[in-house]
């Protein structure tokens, strides 16, 4: 082999070696991914099971995250309106409105009502949710605005900063289902509507897979292709 050929060889080796581990590690997140939304899958749609069993006072554990619970409370006046819209629906917000279990408050996301329907008086008192728990992860530092605490605006379910600002547990359960105490008997919370927890989590690792084992296969044809170029010229 001519001395002119060995370097470029040794930089052919190290491409298509690098871009097929990467391919093999896309492999490996996939497998992993697929295992992840699967055990989510598996808990959004369980039976409900007791709050006591998940309910933490400083959040919700990685593992209780999108649980799926049922308990009693008791609902307050206090809410937090946050913006959002839905397709074919407009602008509107969620009503994260408190509940207090156990003389624990924390925040319930109760669903979605119209922009026009924001301030309008909801039914607070006794009530009986299934829902699932969710660490929210709609705040990013770098890019959600405070909230406009005179207007009762937010621009994400930021539960730290609800808690510090509304006096409540850094929890949240998402209402799948919610029945409120009217005159003795229980009765659908109507008042908005539920926007059970959905799982929007990217699973791109076979496309990336793909496309470090086409640049493998790339990388290994310029690299034959520059070594036999070298070879004719040096024959």
């Amino acid at each position: 082999m001519s001395t002119r050929m060995i370097l470029p060889l040794l930089f052919g080796i190290a491409g298509v070696a690098t871009l097929l581990w990467l391919g093999f590690w896309q492999l490996g997140r996939l497998e992993w991914k697929e295992a992840r939304l699967a055990q989510i899958h598996a808990r959004i749609s369980s039976e409900p099971a007791p709050l006591a069993g998940y309910f933490h006072d400083t959040g919700a554990l990685e593992e209780d995250n999108y649980r799926r619970v049922r308990f009693e409370g008791e609902l307050t006046g206090t809410e937090a309106h946050v913006l959002t819209s839905l397709k074919f629906q407009g602008a509107g917000f969620r009503i994260l409105k408190e509940v207090i279990w156990n003389d624990k408050p924390f925040m319930l996301d109760l669903g979605f009502v119209p922009e026009a329907q924001k301030n309008d008086q909801r039914p607070t008192g006794p009530v009986r949710v299934v829902g699932n728990i969710l660490d929210p992860d709609d705040y990013d530092a770098s890019f959600t605005p405070d909230p406009d605490m005179d207007k009762n605006i937010w621009f994400a379910r930021y539960l730290p900063m609800l808690a510090e600002k509304l006096n409540v547990l850094p929890f949240m359960v998402v209402v799948e289902k919610a029945e409120y105490n009217k005159d003795g008997a229980w009765v659908a919370y109507d008042a908005v509507s539920p926007l059970p927890v959905s799982v929007n989590i990217p699973n791109d690792h076979w496309e990336y897979a793909i496309t470090w084992f086409s640049l493998a296969v790339v990388w290994f044809g310029m690299t034959a292709y520059l070594l036999w170029r070298i070879r004719q010229k040096t024959v």
